[in-house]
């Protein structure tokens, strides 16, 4: 019995292989079965190994081809070719190996740089495969998917099942550090609105709060941007007189700006901060990077890559509760700021792994922040334990620290930004992460299953969110101007490349905003037409947007349009539009009005059919179209311009602006409609409800529905005002309903 069980436990021995290999050994075992297998094929082929040319394969090395046969058989050629190959040596390498190699190198801070000084995301290689991409705002950037701009369905359906990501690291911060009093001081004369009464939960850092930046020292001076503010958390103490002090200490606020306008709004912050003295201006950029994280699984995405470190609940209350991301995406609520430290998204840490936490604090970027271990020896990691795993050894030891050269991490400081839903179910987070860290967060996004997406497609996702697009829909900017330039550059160098017979007429880009007041001054529904020709006589002032109720309520106040029916949003939740629009007593007779241009967002729907575009003019209907148009009467001849009206619709002249084109032809003079606002966004192809952005003057809508309530009885009468739209290159009216973004919200500064 011992014996048997001897000779099993010896022959298992046996059977395992050897943990290595002496080849040298190996060879000399070997040695007798080749040479005898070498006798065995030399005798067969009576010694004769040469190939013969009958069972040749065909290569390269058989080309008969002039240029290859002189070349070959040119010897000064090739000592030529040999000369060439010398000098080359010490030349530099080719523009693409080194622009490859300059984006491989994942820098601390900062952007890339192209030859023509446009900076590049940490992304644009990832996103140069895939999509168009566009210089805009000095960056290299996104544009869309590869194509004709199509896709609009599929992004919707897949917005409202899954989830989308984009890379909007082009934002930037500016820190504004001082005390309390004297930050909010500053920000009170370059904000509006903005309170020093804020709620206790924005001054503490739980909240972010949105405001639109405007310039310091001037009475109704020009906006900048809608930016969103948020404050350093305070730390928790206990002692009573250090909580009464705490306006006194000194306080971080981040700031954060679009691309677009970031030159500008630093310049104002920094001359706000050095009129007062005392608050220090820092310009972040290049420091963070953003990632928008959008779609109904969105939170659920967040939980796969997130993973945070046990000791960074020691530090809130709050996150005590929370035990994982769903439990924080759960608890967070809108506007609400998240501060996490989690481990690398890529895997590399394991779960007993020990993380030095020093320095890994979001707001002291100034001290430096770690970069993530480089993807090269994250692969020797990960091959290394590969050998591991099958029994072999492997001689070279991975280093992460020595072999990258700098000391990197394994843990990334974070902060998420809870902002409003798009739609009922779809979330949106902002994950703000240092920007040497995008890389390794974008690739696991994209994995599990978010969809990129470029400028093009998150314009789509703002309009099917009702969601104004800065900064296509925000003209009061310079922004805007600049944006609307480039696009018209761009129009002109694409229409230069066709013939003169198949050249379009060209459209007004942007839309002509002073051409509102004409219409204003000239239209039938003007009570008083003996002031159109002194109004019309003024110069064009800028454009000015109410963005939050208390805008348009003291443009009403200025102009004495208390009796005009509009009705900004009510703090009062037992007042509403509907009790209001049956009153008979909110209409009166006397609508005599000092004339002063304000435009106000309003969201269009139409009708019965249509499609509304991009710059579509929005017209003042008459009593009789919308009849036409509610009775469902076939005869809609009334409502189409004629032809040879729709290309001298708007005229552009010398000083290369767009001018309304009053039409002479009685054809066209009945047929006109007077416009009183554009479109900022057209519809999105494939939405189940679709709806248009667009800007209309306070006072043609308040005349509007005066008119339009008047013909009615009070329970016959609509929250919304009932306009025209026409697309610029058609013939054909369409009747929508306007419905005032104020009116049911308190602000409009929430954008995408």
């Amino acid at each position: 019995m011992t014996t048997d069980g001897t000779k099993q436990q010896q022959l298992k021995c046996h059977a395992i292989p050897p943990g290595e290999v002496l080849v040298q050994k190996f060879t000399e075992l070997r040695a007798p079965e080749l040479d005898s297998l070498y006798s065995t094929v030399a005798s067969r082929l009576n010694n004769d190994f040469r190939s013969h040319r009958n069972k040749r394969r065909r290569t390269t090395g058989f080309d008969n081809r002039p240029s290859k046969t002189r070349f070959r058989n040119n010897n000064n050629k090739k000592r030529k070719v040999d000369e060439n190959l010398e000098k080359n040596v010490n030349r530099a390498p080719p523009p693409h190996i080194r622009r490859k190699k300059e984006l491989n190198n994942n820098l601390e801070s900062g952007f890339c740089v192209s030859g023509d000084g446009m900076k590049r995301l940490r992304t644009h290689v990832w996103h140069a495969k895939r999509f168009t991409m566009i210089k805009r705002w000095g960056f290299h950037l996104p544009l869309g998917l590869h194509g004709r701009g199509k896709g609009s369905r599929a992004l919707l359906k897949w917005l409202k099942n899954g989830t989308v990501v984009h890379d909007a690291s082009y934002y930037s911060a500016v820190q504004l550090q001082g005390s309390q009093d004297s930050v909010s001081a500053v920000l009170s004369t370059v904000m509006s609105p903005f309170s020093s009464s804020d709620t206790e939960n924005v001054f503490s850092g739980g909240i972010y709060a949105s405001s639109m930046l405007h310039h310091a020292g001037a009475i109704n001076s020009r906006a900048i941007a809608p930016v969103i503010y948020m404050w350093r958390p305070i730390q928790q103490s206990t002692d009573a007189e250090s909580a009464c002090d705490r306006t006194s200490e000194s306080r971080q606020l981040w700031i954060w700006i679009h691309a677009a306008a970031l030159t500008e709004g630093y310049n104002a912050l920094k001359s706000a901060c050095e009129s007062q003295g005392m608050v220090r201006c820092i310009s972040l950029e290049g420091q963070f990077g953003t990632l928008e994280v959008m779609g109904s699984k969105a939170s659920q995405l967040l939980q796969k890559i997130l993973h945070p470190v046990s000791s960074t609940y020691e530090k809130s209350s709050f996150l005590k509760k929370c035990s994982s991301i769903g439990a924080v995406a759960e608890h967070t609520p809108c506007f609400g700021i998240v501060p996490l430290i989690v481990k690398d998204p890529r895997g590399l840490a394991n779960k007993n792994t020990e993380f030095d936490l020093s320095c890994t604090d979001l707001w002291d970027a100034e001290k430096g922040l770690y970069c993530p271990v480089e993807e090269s020896v994250l692969c020797m990691k990960k091959h290394h334990q590969r050998l591991v795993s099958f029994c072999l050894t492997d001689t070279h030891s991975v280093d992460i620290n020595a072999s990258t050269g700098i000391h990197s991490s394994r843990v990334c400081p974070i902060i998420l930004l809870r902002r409003n839903n798009l739609m009922d179910s779809v979330a949106r987070w902002i994950v703000v992460l240092p920007l040497s860290w995008v890389k390794a967060f974008w690739v696991p996004l994209v994995s599990l299953g978010a969809r990129a997406i470029g400028l093009r497609e998150r314009s789509w996702v703002a309009c099917e969110a009702e969601i104004p697009n800065f900064p296509s829909e925000f003209p009061e900017c310079d922004s805007y101007s600049s944006l609307m330039e480039a696009e018209v550059a761009a129009m002109d160098k694409e229409a230069a490349l066709r013939p003169a017979s198949v050249k379009p007429f060209s459209n007004p880009v942007p839309p002509p905003w002073n051409c509102v007041r004409l219409a204003f001054e000239t239209s039938q529904i003007c009570s008083n037409e003996s002031d159109a020709l002194a109004e019309l006589a003024l110069s064009d002032n800028d454009t000015v947007v109410a963005r939050s109720s208390r805008m348009l309520s003291g443009f009403l106040n200025t102009i004495n349009g208390d009796r005009l029916p509009i009705f900004p949003h009510f703090s009062d939740k037992n007042t509403c539009l509907s009790t209001i629009m049956k009153d008979e007593k909110t209409l009166v007779h006397d609508l005599n009005i000092c004339r002063k241009v304000c435009f106000v967002r309003v969201i269009l729907r139409t009708f019965k059919e249509g499609a509304i575009e991009d710059g579509a003019v929005i017209c003042a209907p008459r009593l009789d179209d919308i009849k036409l148009w509610i009775s469902g009467s076939n005869d809609k001849c009334e409502l189409q311009v004629p032809q040879s009206s729709v290309s001298t619709y708007f005229v552009k002249r010398d000083s290369s602006k767009w001018e309304y084109q009053v039409p002479e032809d009685p054809a066209a003079v009945e047929s006109n409609r007077w416009p009183i606002g554009f479109v900022t966004s057209g519809f999105v192809h494939g939405s189940n409800k679709p709806s248009a952005g667009g800007l209309c003057d306070a006072v043609l809508l308040g005349r509007l529905r005066h008119e339009q309530w008047s013909s009615v009885p009070s329970k016959q009468r609509k929250k919304e005002i009932y306009v025209l739209t026409r697309n610029l290159r058609s013939t054909a009216y369409r009747l929508a309903l306007a419905t005032i973004v104020l009116e049911h919200q308190q602000e409009n500064f929430e954008y995408i």
